[in-house]
Formats: structure tokens, sequence, C-alpha cells
């Protein structure tokens, strides 16, 4: 959990850790004009896994359930719990990748550890930055009876999509 009264981390601490990684189409301009923030949340055991489960992909379906991009009419963001669902319409790079990360995953003895970038997308909600083939891989061993070390490195600024494309999905209707 995190630390009781800790204060916010500021926003070059989280980018010196992650942006090399993040494709996602951050705007790192716009959350630093935003004066964006940062915290860490360590969780393991029955709540790891649950908040794990919970995280929001940057992987879409349709109203089939099929992959489908971000900017589709009618695309619908994954949790990781779900997004294996869409497993037989994933592009092959995706199957074989997760498929790996899961045998190896599960060949590691002691807990599984993860480390993962999200952005605060409201109360509960995270949008992964990074890391959604471990995620998903790691969930799957999780279900499979293994234990979970998470830490979740949640970014907190402006839920809108000119920050990240993805927060269109998550954005409270204006109105």
């Amino acid at each position: 959990m995190p630390r009781e009264g800790a204060p916010p981390m500021h926003l070059d601490d989280f980018a010196a850790r992650f942006r090399a990684d993040i494709r996602a189409q951050l705007d790192w301009t716009r959350l630093t004009r935003a004066r964006a923030v940062a915290d860490v949340e360590t969780l393991d055991g029955d709540l790891a896994k649950r908040r794990l489960a919970e995280l929001f992909t940057v992987w879409y379906a349709d109203g089939r359930g099929a992959e489908s991009r971000w900017d589709a009419p009618g695309s619908r963001p994954l949790r990781v719990a779900t997004a294996q669902r869409t497993l037989p319409s994933w592009p092959e790079d995706r199957r074989r990748a997760v498929a790996s990360l899961q045998r190896s995953f599960a060949a590691r003895p002691g807990p599984l550890a993860l480390t993962l970038p999200a952005y605060r997308a409201g109360e509960g909600r995270h949008v992964l930055l990074d890391g959604n083939h471990r995620a998903v891989a790691a969930h799957l061993v999780a279900r499979a009876g293994r234990e979970i070390r998470l830490a979740l490195w949640s970014l907190s600024g402006p839920v809108c999509e000119d920050v990240l494309p993805d927060l269109r999905h998550h954005a409270a209707p204006l109105g």
C-alpha cells in the first residue's frame, strides 16, 4: 500500500523511470503544464491479483469481441482480466509474446514481482502505459494460483484525450 501521508512524486521522477519504455502517445509537455504527479502503490496477495485484473490495457475489442483499434467506432478498452477473451483475433506477435511471458513467469520460483506504469483515469481506474503483455501473462499465471507482488506507479493528470488518446474512453462526458 502507499505510505500513509506520502507526498506525490514529481512527474520528472516518473519520467526518468518509465519514459523510454512508454510507447503510448502520452503528451509529456501537456502533463508538465498540468503539473501531473505520480504515486506508487505496492500490493501483494489477493489485493494485487484484483488490482492487476482491473487495470485497463491499451488493447480494444469491437462489439463482436474481436481485436479493434482504439479509435474504431464502438471499440471498448479491455481490462487485463478480459483481454485474453479476444485472443483468437490478436496479431500473431502479441499471442506469441503473451504465451512466452506466461511460460517464463510460470517457471520462476516464488511470488512474481511486477512493476507497471499506469495513468489514473478516475477512482479505481488505471490505464496501463507499458507492460500490457506482461500484465496479461501475469494475470494468467495468477489465476493458476501464483502469488503476485505488484508495484503500480500511477500518473495523475487531466483525464482527456489530448494527454493520451486512449483516455477518450475514460473521460467523463461534458455536460
